[in-house]
């Protein structure tokens, strides 16, 4: 295995303590609007893993959260999600609830029904949090999810209803499954494909879902050695994005050629006037050819895809966007499905740099940079409007910032409309936050 990093060193490296702070402090003015929890999820091993099978996707999860109201940071919490394997770990009870996908959960936190749930991909059940982020139980969605899940959902802005993709290695298909706003799946469909592709994400327009089946796939040799994220980088596996009706059966897919690469996360997607697709994305050279323990085979890039619907047949045509590193892209989640202006990223360079954050005028061509500072990055940023009929960028953009100078992490918000300016808030947490993947801002029900 060839590693530029252990994925557990610096800011990667886990924390060792559950923390609970109450009444943090702030430097500058929380905006009132504010009232909600932010919350982002990662891997976080309970205790020290084999170096030589460790990947950095298969960290036990732990995930953290802010609480904002009346002007207040009113708590900072972190918890381990106690999987069955971390409950053992750490002395906990079982884990209630079904045990079919027990495996790790650490990629994604999100809110659904005034619940909250810890989500991961390729089997696992989610698992539902309370709102303090203590471990409820695995979760099946009541009975109505057959299989394991998703670590990324895409809301459709028109029905409430969140589209997400999920794969298995044993599956012979990918499976479009909608959940409801209740936490019911509505719908779960299943579209053959070969070979086990791993699919990360997905995302919608206001007819398709797009489904993304790229040359990175399941490795029954890499398995068998004992390998705990057996995919690999298989470039006899073609490139391909299909476009599946919202609603439509397996055999309405279109399928078009698309470039050799690799796409864990799409920005957004929508219908252009004249029929077409247009999707910006995060594209990378490739993955897990000769880096095998974490994303490092190359500098991710921001790029539009515009897929020929109305020709029905075809290949992708491609469009750079921003040729510096960056990933984590996240949109004005009310645009979701629909045109979008503007969209945000996290640098992130070479051997997983983490860097300052990114605002992209896609309308424009232009970008804008805020630098945190000497020693200080930015994880994944996530966009807040300002009230549910605020124009597109009229709003905050929150992370959670590491400081490498204090080894401490905080909480900073910017305005969105005045990105290279001061902070309007920075909140200063008794804890570091590590490298991780995703999180949500939850409003107060």
């Amino acid at each position: 295995m060839t590693a530029t990093t252990t994925f557990l060193d610096g800011n990667f490296a886990p924390v060792h303590e559950e923390v609970t702070a109450h009444d943090l402090p702030v430097t500058g003015t929380l905006p009132p609007e504010l009232s909600g929890r932010l919350l982002r999820i990662g891997p976080n091993p309970v205790t020290v893993p084999d170096l030589a099978k460790y990947h950095w996707f298969t960290g036990a999860g732990m995930v953290h959260g802010v609480r904002l109201g009346d002007g207040r940071a009113q708590w900072y919490r972190n918890r381990w999600v106690r999987d069955s394997a971390t409950a053992a770990a750490l002395g906990s009870g079982p884990l209630p609830g079904d045990r079919q996908g027990d495996g790790e959960v650490n990629t994604h936190v999100i809110g659904v029904d005034g619940r909250t749930f810890a989500l991961v991909e390729a089997g696992s059940r989610p698992i539902e949090l309370t709102d303090e982020l203590d471990t409820m139980e695995r979760c099946d969605f009541g009975g109505t999810l057959d299989g394991g899940f998703s670590a990324h959902t895409k809301r459709d802005p028109a029905t409430g209803e969140l589209h997400a993709v999920t794969y298995n290695w044993a599956w012979d298909h990918i499976r479009h499954v909608v959940l409801g706003p209740d936490a019911r799946v509505r719908r779960e469909l299943q579209v053959p494909v070969e070979g086990g592709p791993m699919v990360h994400d997905c995302a919608i327009t206001e007819r398709y879902v797009l489904l993304f089946d790229l040359p990175v796939t399941f490795d029954l040799d890499a398995a068998m050695a004992g390998s705990t994220l057996p995919y690999g980088w298989n470039p006899e596996h073609p490139s391909r994005l299909g476009l599946l009706p919202l609603t439509g059966a397996a055999d309405e897919v279109m399928w078009f050629e698309a470039p050799e690469c690799y796409v864990f996360h799409p920005l957004n997607a929508y219908d252009s006037p004249d029929g077409d697709v247009v999707v910006d994305l995060v594209r990378h050279p490739r993955m897990f050819a000769t880096v095998m323990n974490g994303p490092d085979e190359g500098r991710p890039t921001l790029e539009r895809w515009t897929v020929p619907a109305t020709g029905g047949t075809g290949a992708v045509a491609t469009t750079p966007l921003d040729d510096r590193g960056q990933e984590f892209p996240r949109v004005d989640e009310r645009r979701t499905g629909r045109p979008h202006r503007y969209g945000y990223t996290a640098a992130v360079g070479d051997h997983v740099e983490h860097g300052p954050a990114i605002k992209h005028d896609l309308q424009r061509g232009t970008r804008e940079v805020h630098d945190f500072g000497p020693g200080r990055v930015t994880l994944e940023p996530v966009f807040v409007p300002r009230d549910d009929d605020a124009a597109e960028d009229d709003g905050w953009l929150l992370s959670y910032v590491w400081d490498a100078g204090t080894g401490l992490s905080d909480v900073v918000v910017l305005a969105a409309q005045d990105m290279t300016g001061d902070p309007v808030a920075t909140v200063h947490l008794p804890a570091r936050v590590p490298f991780g993947f995703h999180g949500s801002w939850v409003p107060d029900r």
